[in-house]
């Protein structure tokens, strides 16, 4: 393990001590862990919530063994890698998932804790310097989840329908299929002024408005 700076051996996180019946969530002291060899220790500066999080605390259909600590889309410092990390280095500023068998970046008591959690290095990207900490943090998860839907789905010059292209995952959709992947027409659909805008901002050429009552949806490019 490679590592510079001085690491704490516990945090108090937030997360579920009881299987299958976790709510409402607990402060937990747990062990921060150490990276294996193709891991990394970040020492969290933000962690988003994302509907896994209540998931894992009602059903923990993970399996794992309480206590867990809750929060796994998360950004912050490399604080140290492993032994096969070629890619990442200790103190980058990054963002990533963390490992779903171990622990996540919630943290409890005063602002001088801090949280730490593991990430495997091919869920582990530099933060750009355009994105806060708070903001990257809510990435990975909606970053991924767009990225499974239309990776080696899409050609350049395609026309692509993404619904709900203001969403959390539908507006990084719409920048992938426009920007990156080479869609030719990007049509999205929202059902509200503000999640049309964030549709056409995104990328999207064209934007439906979406009704339950509106059927079929009307053209609004």
């Amino acid at each position: 393990m490679k590592q510079t700076v001085m690491i704490p051996e516990t945090f108090l996180g937030i997360g579920y001590t009881k299987n299958r019946a976790g709510l409402p969530l607990e402060a937990v002291r747990v062990l921060v862990p150490r990276p294996e060899a193709d891991q990394v220790l970040i020492r969290v500066a933000a962690s988003s919530l994302n509907p896994l999080e209540y998931k894992l605390a009602e059903l923990n259909f993970l399996g794992r063994t309480p206590p867990v600590v809750l929060g796994l889309d998360l950004s912050g410092i490399v604080v140290a890698t492993g032994s096969a990390l070629r890619g990442v280095a200790v103190g980058d500023a990054v963002v990533a998932m963390a490992d779903l068998n171990g622990n996540g970046g919630w943290v409890a008591g005063s602002s001088d804790e801090t949280s730490y959690a593991l990430a495997r290095e091919f869920l582990t990207v530099p933060k750009s310097e355009s994105l806060s900490f708070l903001d990257a943090a809510a990435l990975p998860m909606c970053f991924l989840s767009a990225f499974a839907g239309l990776y080696r789905t899409i050609q350049s010059g395609d026309t692509v329908y993404i619904p709900g292209g203001g969403g959390g995952v539908g507006h990084l959709a719409v920048q992938m299929a426009a920007r990156t992947l080479g869609a030719g027409l990007v049509i999205s659909s929202g059902s509200t002024p503000q999640s049309m805008a964030l549709a056409r901002q995104s990328g999207a050429h064209c934007v439906l408005i979406t009704s339950a009552t509106t059927l079929p949806p009307k053209s609004r490019s």
